[in-house]
């Protein structure tokens, strides 16, 4: 992919797609995406066939030539970024410390490896940690979309956010996905379950961001709400020096904000 086309996306049916030489089996099916494992055959990507378009068309008319993504699992989203964006560099993070032995042959086996780098055993709200690769693969700070598909839960999102968005470019996007997990129907998301028992409502980060919006638009340009992916676009201005946190700089007539959601 060149000049801000992205290639054709092949689909067998809504959960097999090939993009290039590259196939891969779509799964929103929360005990699949689980236990499922990637194969030589076809990478396993926890995204509907819908999520795939729409990031295949984010990338159209600009160049996403630096990319950082939070949450590698079966190496699926990596491996199709790759593919649609053809990134100068494309770095991942995964709070599990097992490498994804399909993903290492994918970069061997495409000469991908000054370009493709995953990290294992790094937690998304561990500032130090994300620090050292963020402040390494990218000194510039000219990173052009970040995505992440992490942990999913407000208080690391929020402080991945807080880390991760002085390392993105003025006008990149820093795209947060199954942001809206509390309010999707069904008695898995309704009721009390082991992974999401008792967390708060990611909903709670997207009023932070709308007062950040209205407080900053040289910070925030424009917000992009879908139902279940938020596309933030990073304004024009700079950001101040030392440690960014997202609640030092929306106005809230004085009044904390408490995320009660």
């Amino acid at each position: 992919m060149t000049n801000g086309t992205s290639p054709r996306l092949v689909w067998k049916d809504d959960e097999h797609l090939r993009i290039n030489d590259v196939d891969f089996h779509l799964s929103v099916d929360t005990a699949e995406l689980q236990v499922g494992k990637s194969t030589t055959d076809s990478f396993l990507l926890g995204k509907p066939r819908q999520m795939v378009e729409d990031s295949a068309r984010k990338g159209e008319g600009e160049r996403f030539r630096k990319i950082f993504e939070m949450g590698i699992l079966q190496g699926g989203s990596m491996a199709m970024y790759d593919q649609i964006f053809s990134p100068e560099k494309i770095v991942a993070i995964e709070h599990v410390n097992d490498p994804v032995n399909i993903l290492a042959n994918y970069i061997a086996t495409h000469g991908r490896s000054d370009a493709v780098k995953p990290y294992y055993g790094i937690n998304q709200a561990d500032r130090p940690a994300m620090e050292k690769i963020l402040s390494t693969e990218f000194p510039d700070r000219d990173i052009d979309f970040i995505v992440d598909d992490a942990s999913h839960l407000y208080d690391e999102t929020r402080e991945a956010f807080n880390i991760c968005f002085p390392y993105l470019k003025s006008g990149g996007l820093y795209v947060i996905e199954d942001w809206a997990w509390a309010h999707w129907s069904g008695d898995y998301w309704q009721k009390d379950n082991a992974y999401f028992s008792g967390r708060q409502a990611m909903s709670n980060l997207l009023v932070e961001l709308f007062m950040l919006t209205a407080s900053r638009p040289d910070f925030i340009k424009d917000i992009l709400v879908e139902p279940s992916v938020i596309s933030i676009r990073k304004g024009y201005g700079g950001l101040p020096g030392g440690k960014f946190d997202i609640g030092d700089h929306y106005l809230l007539r004085g009044r904390p904000f408490k995320a009660w959601l």
